[in-house]
């Protein structure tokens, strides 16, 4: 059930209803939980088990943790929530990866393995909700939030529909206290609710969409019948289409849960505006960089140990953010390569006696972002190569060069120039036009939301085209 199709905006007016109808807030989470399964039961309902196991376990681990005589018992139960979670992440998305691995290291010194393969589908969105889950029995462990004795509300903060498949990733910290109260909406939430669906859909399917069916996908599928300057066009397309894509799915989402009464973080802070790769992840998913930050990176001594030890622990963080996104070798040396560069940004930066008070000539700074995009750019093309090899030929065919530019249209040259000249705008334009939609009557909303899907009608093509972080 994709957000940009009818299927998802009957299935949220009739959980809204429901909801809303609800007298008794544990009876709204309960109904809200339900929905949310039938919606994840959408794409696979035999996985739902995965979820409800997940729930179970740290549910009933929060609680053994609170109620320990020791320390010892404590840190039992926190290693039987990150054994279950984890396991079964490392089970379904990475085991054929590893196992593979091993087969092909094997043959590089002439001894022949097999390994059993799993014939499975990776489960929807359970990247996110694992991390969501471990949030909770983790924070629970360090004493940062009590356990929640609700199971209805504990199993409405991982199952909520709108962050349930891509995000973004919410703690448990910000979320389980916005269930514990009945929740309040009024005009301000309903318009940027509104707006934010509206905004979202449009980064989708005019944005994202048409430069995948009518460049990206062309390109990638066979790199060969195109020159190395529609190449490089090609990667700036998939660069502008994956912020639209994964950006737009966040804003339906945090659209969706402000009718509700419910807010979910933001996602994204212009990421194309980055001077540094450092900074490119704190503007790019920033749920999963900061999740991985506070639970990964500051545990293992973050910067305040030794700088070798240091600068190890910056680069396995951000390689397993590389990782996270799939168990490929595409995902392996992209992680590699965002690690690498952190460090190296980090090493100069430091040397160079830099703060974060040191402010640069506007030109430095344009120069610093335009290296920081191609960087981004560039590293693109193995997160979106189907492997290798494919992503090798897109390498060379950039590398041979040609500068003919035939099968680039004039619809994906507008587009083009419209999404990255509205990516570098001010922050604060777009805010001025969400608040303008606010103070709108209502009679005057539907008619500009009435516009905006009668255009998205006209380009929208006919199958949805899968959000690209389904996937992961």
């Amino acid at each position: 059930m994709n957000f940009n199709s009818l299927d998802y905006f009957v299935f949220l007016g009739v959980v809204l209803c429901g909801y809303w109808l609800a007298r008794k807030q544990l009876l709204r989470l309960a109904f809200l939980a339900c929905a949310s399964c039938v919606f994840y039961m959408a794409w696979n309902p035999a996985y739902l088990f995965l979820i409800v196991m997940s729930i179970t376990v740290d549910y009933v681990a929060a609680l053994r943790m609170d109620s320990a005589p020791n320390q010892n018992i404590r840190k039992a139960w926190l290693a039987a929530s990150l054994t279950v979670n984890m396991g079964l992440l490392g089970l379904f998305k990475y085991y054929n990866f590893f196992a593979g691995a091993v087969v092909d290291t094997g043959s590089l010194f002439g001894v022949s393995l097999t390994s059993l393969q799993l014939d499975v589908l990776l489960p929807v969105g359970i990247s996110f909700y694992t991390f969501e889950s471990l949030s909770y029995t983790i924070d629970v462990y360090n004493g940062k939030i009590p356990p929640t004795r609700s199971f209805i509300r504990f199993a409405c903060f991982i199952t909520f529909f709108p962050h349930l498949v891509a995000g973004p990733i919410v703690r448990a910290s910000d979320f389980l206290s916005q269930l514990r109260d009945k929740p309040r909406i009024g005009a301000q939430e309903v318009g940027e609710g509104v707006f934010l669906i509206a905004t979202g859909l449009i980064k989708k399917v005019v944005f994202a969409d048409y430069l995948a069916l009518n460049l990206i996908d062309r390109v990638f599928d066979d790199p060969s019948a195109y020159s190395g300057a529609e190449v490089m066009i090609g990667l700036y397309a998939y660069t502008l289409q994956i912020f639209c894509d994964f950006s737009g799915y966040t804003d339906v989402a945090r659209g969706s849960a402000l009718l509700f009464g419910l807010r979910l973080p933001e996602n994204f802070d212009r990421p194309y505006q980055a001077t540094s790769p450092a900074e490119f992840w704190r503007r790019w998913h920033m749920t999963l960089s900061t999740w991985l930050r506070d639970y990964l990176y500051f545990p293992l001594g973050g910067s305040q140990v030794p700088p070798a030890r240091a600068y190890f622990n910056l680069w396995l963080t951000v390689f397993l953010v590389g990782l996270w996104h799939g168990a490929a070798w595409t995902f392996v040396i992209y992680g590699m390569l965002h690690a690498t560069s952190m460090i190296v940004h980090r090493f100069f930066y430091r040397r160079a006696g830099r703060t974060a008070q040191t402010v640069d000539p506007f030109a430095l700074r344009v120069i610093k972002v335009l290296g920081t995009l191609h960087f981004v750019v560039l590293s693109r093309v193995f997160f979106r190569a189907s492997d290798l090899h494919n992503a090798m030929d897109v390498i060379h065919q950039l590398a041979a060069g040609g500068t003919a530019l035939f099968h680039v249209t004039a619809g994906v040259w507008a587009l083009l120039f419209a999404g990255y000249a509205l990516h570098y705008t001010p922050r604060g334009w777009f805010d001025l036009l969400r608040q303008g939609f606010i103070r709108l009557p209502a009679p005057a909303q539907g008619v500009v939301l009435a516009g905006v899907a009668s255009a998205l009608m006209l380009v929208a093509t006919e199958d949805a085209v899968p959000y690209i972080y389904f996937q992961f």
